[in-house]
């Protein structure tokens, strides 16, 4: 954003403040393991925050899930500060907080300059770099699967039966979905529709398609809003992944577009001899998210209970490859009814949606300028394939576990490059130091079984 530009949008900002009689306005980010850090203050310190940032440790980067330091961290406690610069663009009224309002941050170092651990900072140096390269505006909706849940009897359980599209899930959660969805729109965050998904107690939530940064904003405020949300309606809202053994898991799916200028679909051609009315670049695209699909589920999935959802048979990817109208394939084109676009479906609400939107890009990227074919469609439900249908389809297998995706991460020095090796490295750590505290975890089911049998 240009100076005077963003000059013009401080203002703005101060004016909101002063005539709202905003008292308090929260400064936030994520962390590379997704958890969501910031600081609030006082309306009568914005002006001064604008300008500077707010400072914090950067060992906070370095935290697990666990909130924990990891061992060996690149950001430690003698490595200063970076400042969290707020995004005058962000700003919102929280509407269910009294006199509050929240920026979404980028993060700078001490002399000013994007801070080289700032995951929005780049998806926004990618972003600056296809401006020339693609001849048109990427856009990106996010749709996210969650639960509402309830305490009961000290467990926490769905919090109420309803049935896969029913009505019911709506009639029932009608003042939580109606609070949260009109609690977006006056955030500036858009809904398409919302339904009873398939296990109880759980929602889908489509968001307008937008601009890759603004796309990514607006997910990062549907994660927030969703629990603070559910809290006040006193429920417990959560993404988690796989919340239950035997009811249905939670995704993330991400749909990508590209237009021009004069709106027209970069990525549609109706004279696609493979039917499905793609481009050559679509097909290029998909092919790079193919490339790189282990190292992109790894971002987009990056908790050891997300590998729990991704089963075969469970509607959630465990396979690498692409199909129309296909559910049970990573990359899914919808039917040629809605617009030409596609979605990937290996990701989950654990993640830290910059870094899976920068991944993302820059895989497709990677596809349109290395011109990688994906290959022949899945039309089939891939998982009743066996190894000799998967080797003739040319299908692989995803990443079994957190430690099989972090592996692929690190192989895959493109990405690394795009986000950072700084970032890159820091979140393998992170992630890696996450999956040793879960092997080492010995459940009261584990206890129970091998102390009955040995």
């Amino acid at each position: 954003m240009a100076t005077k530009e963003l000059s013009k949008k401080y203002e703005e900002v101060l004016q909101i403040v002063e005539e709202q009689n905003i008292e308090f306005i929260r400064f936030e980010f994520l962390d590379y393991a997704g958890v969501t850090r910031g600081r609030t203050i006082r309306g009568n310190r914005l002006k001064e925050v604008m300008e500077k940032g707010i400072n914090f440790s950067t060992a906070i980067m370095s935290f697990d899930i666990f909130e924990e330091m990891i061992a060996n961290p690149s950001y430690g406690s003698g490595d200063g500060d970076f400042f969290a610069v707020p995004d005058p663009s962000t700003f919102a009224i929280i509407p269910h907080r009294k006199n509050t309002a929240r920026m979404l941050c980028d993060l700078v170092d001490i002399n000013g300059d994007p801070w080289i651990g700032c995951p929005r900072n780049a998806l926004k140096r990618l972003l600056n770099e296809l401006e020339s390269t693609l001849g048109g505006t990427l856009y990106m909706a996010y749709e996210q699967e969650a639960y509402l849940l309830k305490e009961e009897d000290g467990k926490r359980i769905p919090a109420d039966n309803s049935h896969c599209f029913s009505t019911d899930g709506i009639d029932i959660q009608e003042e939580f979905v109606q609070s949260f969805v009109h609690a977006l729109e006056e955030m500036g965050v858009k809904t398409e529709q919302i339904s009873s998904e398939y296990g109880p107690g759980q929602l889908e939530v489509n968001l307008k398609y937008a601009p890759a940064l603004k796309a990514t904003d607006d997910q990062v405020t549907f994660m927030h809003m969703f629990k603070q949300l559910a809290r006040k309606q006193g429920l417990i809202g959560t993404l988690m992944p796989k919340p239950f053994k035997d009811l249905p898991g939670s995704g993330l799916h991400v749909h990508i577009s590209l237009y021009n200028e004069a709106g027209e679909n970069l990525f549609k051609d109706v004279t696609d001899q493979r039917g499905l009315d793609l481009s050559e670049e679509a097909y290029y695209f998909i092919g790079g998210l193919l490339k790189h699909a282990g190292s992109l589920i790894a971002i987009g999935a990056p908790s050891f209970n997300s590998y729990k959802r991704m089963q075969p048979g469970s509607w959630a990817p465990a396979h690498i490859c692409y199909g129309a109208g296909n559910r049970s394939v990573l990359v899914r084109i919808p039917e040629k009814r809605r617009e030409r676009r596609f979605e990937f479906r290996g990701a989950d609400g654990t993640c830290n949606p910059y870094l899976l939107t920068t991944c993302l890009l820059a895989a497709g990227i990677d596809g349109i300028r290395n011109k990688i074919d994906p290959g022949e469609p899945i039309k089939e439900d891939v998982s009743h394939f066996n190894e000799i249908q998967m080797l003739e389809n040319g299908v692989l297998w995803g990443p079994r576990t957190l430690d099989e995706a972090l592996h692929s991460l690190a192989k895959d020095t493109i990405l690394a490059n795009t986000i950072g090796r700084d970032i890159w490295e820091e979140f393998i750590k992170i992630k890696q130091t996450e999956w040793n505290k879960y092997c080492q975890h010995v459940s009261d089911w584990e206890l129970e079984l091998f102390s009955d049998r040995f």
